[in-house]
């Protein structure tokens, strides 16, 4: 629980001192304008890599510090635990539902440590996703062209906003976060199977 805290301190450090956003702005400026800034010529490349760069980079943290077992494994007894009570309640079974609600304070820990593991990688992924943010708030900015031709708008403004988006963010989204999903899965996919690999090996040299 104090890890969640201090994740939470630490991340709310980061938004509400500009100074420091800044700073990380220009870091990544300094990074990856060189190599995908292409001096403005690009820009739906540009936001489209440096998308990339930071969907990858929070995406593979994520994967490396979640414990993705243990959060199958909470989320499986929860819902055991929510459907038992559940029915206890619809059958009139009072002692059995007095029973399930002394568990109550063991399923709320649980929950508890699964929300702590989820937390656990938002202060790193942080650490790339707002530089990169912010570099790219400067870059479209000063772009001396301020419209991009999209298949869904011929005339799209980079910095008008969608509700309270900005437009290059929506870019952003719709070409970054599904790459994001696939490389999750992937990984996901790596991990099982290197681990029934692992497994299967074991079993042979016992």
């Amino acid at each position: 629980m104090g890890g969640m805290f201090l994740t939470m301190f630490l991340m709310l450090y980061i938004i509400i001192n500009p100074g420091l956003r800044a700073t990380m702005g220009e870091v990544a400026e300094t990074l990856l304008e060189p190599r995908i800034g292409f001096g403005g010529a690009y820009p739906a490349v540009t936001i489209l890599l440096a998308g990339m760069v930071m969907i990858g980079g929070t995406t593979v943290i994520r994967h490396l510090l979640v414990d993705w077992q243990q959060m199958a494994e909470v989320q499986l007894k929860m819902q055991a635990y929510n459907k038992a009570l559940s029915d206890a309640r619809k059958e009139g079974q009072q002692s059995r539902v007095q029973k399930l609600m002394k568990m109550q304070p063991e399923i709320l820990m649980l929950q508890s440590g699964m929300m702590s593991n989820q937390m656990k990688p938002m202060v790193f992924t942080m650490l790339i996703a707002i530089p990169i943010i912010m570099w790219l708030y400067e870059f479209t900015a000063g772009l001396p062209v301020q419209a991009l031709s999209l298949p869904w708008e011929p005339h799209w403004v980079l910095q008008d906003r969608l509700w309270f988006l900005p437009h290059w963010i929506v870019i952003y989204s719709v070409m970054a976060l599904p790459f994001g999903q696939i490389l999750l899965r992937g990984l996901k996919l790596v991990s099982a199977l290197s681990e029934s690999r692992f497994a299967r090996l074991e079993a042979e040299h016992k």
